[in-house]
């Protein structure tokens, strides 16, 4: 084959594969960016102050759930747990930091500016509503896996023999199952 074929094809394949992939937006921030896109001054800082405390009280959700794990000295979930708020704090600092740049942006008429920093904002609110959804799936797991369940088995029959395995070539109906390997 020649190689400037194969690289057509390839280019070819990516450009199909890798577009639709590329279009999806799995946490919203596009969404999130074009739904309020339009909006006015005011309303892009009500919707920055709004977004900056519902970060803040993420940051509080997923703190208390690390101090449940580590009273209850769970490593796993505490390293879980660590990890995202660490990112929460740190998209804070930068949502909180966007917005105070946003609203000198928008007192000196520099719209360009302020639906930059209103991006940020968007996208910090959207990696935070995802950080925190991990955070409770982290500390949900950890609690699951570690409520243990002991299940006792009594065997019934002639002194008390397991039974023995079933015949399984047969259905029961008078018809025998299909091979499935090779090596029966």
């Amino acid at each position: 084959m020649n190689w400037k074929i194969g690289v057509g094809i390839v280019t070819l394949l990516s450009s199909v594969l890798i577009a639709p992939a590329m279009a999806q937006d799995p946490m919203g921030v596009s969404s999130e960016i074009e739904r309020t896109a339009t909006t006015s001054p005011q309303e892009k800082i009500a919707y920055a102050e709004s977004s900056n405390q519902e970060i803040r009280d993420a940051e509080k959700q997923i703190a208390k759930l690390l101090e449940a794990s580590r009273k209850d000295g769970d490593a796993e979930a505490i390293e879980c747990l660590v990890n995202r708020l660490t990112s929460v704090r740190a998209l804070l600092q930068v949502s909180e930091s966007a917005e105070l740049q946003m609203k000198d942006a928008i007192a000196i008429g520099d719209d360009d500016r302020a639906n930059h920093e209103f991006r940020k904002i968007a996208v910090a609110i959207s990696k935070t509503r995802m950080l925190l959804a991990e955070a409770q799936r982290c500390a949900s797991d950890q609690q699951l896996q570690s409520g243990t369940t002991l299940t006792e088995w009594e065997v019934e029959g002639p002194d008390s023999v397991a039974p023995t395995t079933p015949d399984l070539t047969t259905t029961g109906v008078g018809i025998t199952p299909p091979a499935v390997s090779p090596f029966r």
